[in-house]
């Protein structure tokens, strides 16, 4: 047993990091990632003696962080739900205001607005084409490493991400239209 423990210790350190990057990516919040990361490694730990090896371990670790990350949108919305049919209408005024686009702003902000609002971008894409993003874009996988890590085919995951580039494009084309990004 206490090899077993060891070994699992092992993949823990390999993993832990990538594993909260991804999380981050996916939630866009570093208290929410670290709980993931962390309930991805409590969950793995449970399933260990049943881990038969036939994906690599980081597919493997990455499919339960994906399963968690769904469960806490599920509760996100469910509990936006209840928010929402208690919240009048009018207090979401004004919540999304956007900042002066003809203020003159020097070229390092710009590029860093354009970045917070790429970032903001991905976190609203839909959850399928999002994790395609951050695993090609941003974790380098290939094609076959992502559908293997999200149980779809290659040619789905050539889908979401075409999609996915159609949405970010559309979120984007005003912001750069109006001569913001370049």
């Amino acid at each position: 047993m206490s090899g077993r423990r060891d070994e699992f210790e092992r993949l823990v350190l390999l993993h832990e990091r990538r594993i909260y990057n991804v999380a981050l990516k996916l939630t866009g919040d570093e208290d929410e990632a670290a709980e993931l990361t962390q309930e991805t490694f409590v969950r793995a730990y449970k399933a260990w003696g049943r881990f038969r090896g036939e994906a690599a371990t980081y597919t493997w670790l990455y499919r339960i962080l994906v399963n968690l990350n769904k469960d806490r949108i599920s509760a996100i919305a469910k509990q936006r739900e209840r928010e929402t049919s208690l919240t009048p209408t009018e207090d979401l005024e004004g919540q999304h205001e956007l900042p002066d686009p003809s203020a003159d702003v020097a070229g390092a902000l710009e590029q860093a607005d354009f970045q917070a609002r790429l970032r903001q971008a991905i976190l609203d894409l839909p959850e399928g084409y999002r994790e395609c993003v951050v695993l090609k874009a941003m974790e380098g996988l290939s094609y076959q490493e992502i559908a293997d890590a999200m149980g779809i085919t290659v040619e789905a995951v050539r889908s979401r991400l075409a999609r996915a580039r159609q949405h970010l494009r559309q979120a984007l084309e005003s912001y750069l239209s109006a001569g913001n990004g370049n």
